[in-house]
């Protein structure tokens, strides 16, 4: 798996929650909406202003991905990063089967109010998906919690499984297979750069 050149930092993000459903609708008008059980990020990350010869390092990076067929992880600004504490070395402490949306955690430092918070990622070592925290969590004095989380899992967690909670990476993929540069003959020479980019599941 490639990795982003070292000097690429994104200063701003946009993120999609992409949940497909079917639907169809009566000529009454009524709808009937099926949820399908899946769900994927998607980005679209802007670089902060690079210089001519960075700009040349990232295209020949970019262009080795071979368009959708590379896989990278990444880290985002923001996103990234946990709005709760957050301490501790957490894994999972009871059995979560596939579909389930709530983990049993331990490993946290406690007791902690807010050791995850609403909003904060996280992820598993035993399969790239990245969920999302739906509900504040407390750690006992024992360092134990349960969270509540979005999509649901998407594999099982066995006991012991460890879980990333601070500069969570995200594992994800080109969204086209044509990529596009643009650079001004004058000026300073600094440039920014989009990608688009879509998690890998």
């Amino acid at each position: 798996m490639a990795n982003l050149p070292a000097f690429v930092r994104f200063n701003k993000s946009r993120l999609v929650s992409n949940s497909p459903t079917t639907a169809t609708e009566s000529k009454a008008l009524i709808q009937h909406v099926r949820k399908i059980p899946a769900q994927r990020w998607e980005f679209t990350l802007t670089t902060v202003p690079l210089n001519k010869a960075e700009i040349r390092q990232l295209m020949a990076w970019v262009f080795s991905q071979n368009g959708r067929y590379g896989v990278f992880d990444t880290t985002l600004p923001v996103y990234s990063k946990p709005r709760g504490v957050s301490s501790g070395s957490p894994t999972v402490r009871s059995l979560a089967t596939a579909g389930s949306t709530q983990v049993q955690m331990q490993g946290f430092s406690g007791p902690v109010t807010g050791q995850l918070l609403t909003g904060d990622f996280i992820r598993f070592s035993n399969h790239t998906k990245v969920y999302q925290v739906t509900a504040d969590a407390n750690s006992n004095v024992s360092g134990q919690l349960t969270i509540q989380i979005f999509p649901q899992l998407c594999a099982d967690l066995p006991i012991g499984t460890a879980a990333i909670v601070k500069d969570v990476p995200f594992t994800v993929r080109l969204v086209r297979d044509a990529q596009e540069f643009e650079s001004a003959v004058s000026g300073a020479g600094f440039s920014t750069f989009e990608l688009d980019v879509i998690e890998v599941l």
